[in-house]
């Protein structure tokens, strides 16, 4: 396994600072941001705000040969492509391939593309079908262009497990189509068995996204016969979470596999630290 990280948790670094930090602490890929910077030009840098760097599917194919001279310089490979996308956004969808493309034409990054969330106030399984459908037409599309689409395991959609990924995904052709074993969202939405997951996902297991968070309780007692006390999740280090890490990595070299496990990590702490504290760590894990 070889190890990336996913830029989105990066917004204080230009792209430049981005590259040549990541090669510095051993980072062997990248999962980069594609999303369009807020429109306020003096916003404050944040994971899902604004960026430095300003990748964006406007811009990405003037920037891709910029970046392709970074991948050259620092050895730092382009692996995905994370934009804000669903399998609705056809037009979107065609430009970020034509700019997967554009960065590496024999070799282009994935690219993630998601489904519309669950909508709660309606039945699951026609909206299981519709993401169905519209991933097995994203999937023609991208075997046209020569690229492999991503889904995420994320809180919120219509296939939150392994599991539910697996038949999500099931008869689409895998060298089109993976799902990303995505650690943090799992821990919040249903995880199972890692082994048992991973092994359901089978050819479908494309990327890992590596993070780890707790529960965090609103408040310390109750106040009443009727109260409760509520939860909400915080990220946190690898190894200070409700996930065990270590077992999980244990069992992607279980299943064979070989491809890059990205860190995730939108907790509280300096940039550069976390790249160098938590990609050591990982790298034990994945060298022992």
């Amino acid at each position: 396994m070889k190890l990336s990280v996913t830029s989105v948790m990066l917004p204080r670094w230009n792209l430049s600072d981005t590259f040549e930090k990541l090669a510095e602490h051993g980072y062997e890929g990248i999962e980069l941001r594609v999303r369009d910077n807020p429109d306020e030009p003096h916003a404050d840098s944040s994971y899902w705000g604004h960026h430095l760097s300003d990748v964006s599917p406007k811009n990405i194919l003037d920037r891709a040969e910029e970046i392709r001279s970074l991948v050259r310089n620092t050895g730092v490979k382009v692996i995905a492509l994370a934009p804000k996308a669903t399998i609705n956004d056809r037009e979107l969808v065609d430009r970020l391939f034509a700019g997967a493309r554009a960065i590496d034409p024999n070799d282009p990054p994935m690219v993630r593309i998601g489904a519309p969330g669950h909508d709660r106030t309606r039945p699951y399984l026609p909206q299981f079908d519709e993401a169905r459908a519209g991933f097995a037409s994203v999937v023609d599309t991208a075997s046209e262009a020569g690229i492999k689409v991503l889904y995420e395991l994320h809180v919120g959609s219509v296939a939150v497990s392994c599991s539910r990924a697996a038949e999500l995904l099931r008869g689409m052709n895998p060298d089109h189509i993976g799902a990303i074993y995505d650690i943090p969202n799992m821990i919040r939405g249903s995880i199972e068995d890692s082994k048992m997951g991973m092994e359901l996902l089978g050819s479908y297991l494309a990327h890992c996204h590596a993070g780890n968070g707790i529960p965090v309780a609103d408040k310390n007692e109750l106040t009443g016969g009727t109260d409760r006390i509520a939860f909400t999740w915080s990220f946190t280090e690898l190894r200070r979470g409700v996930a065990d890490v270590p077992q999980i990595i244990r069992d992607l070299q279980a299943v064979g596999y070989d491809g890059f496990v990205s860190l995730e990590e939108f907790g509280r702490g300096d940039d550069e630290e976390k790249i160098r504290a938590q990609g050591a760590y990982l790298r034990h894990l994945i060298d022992s």
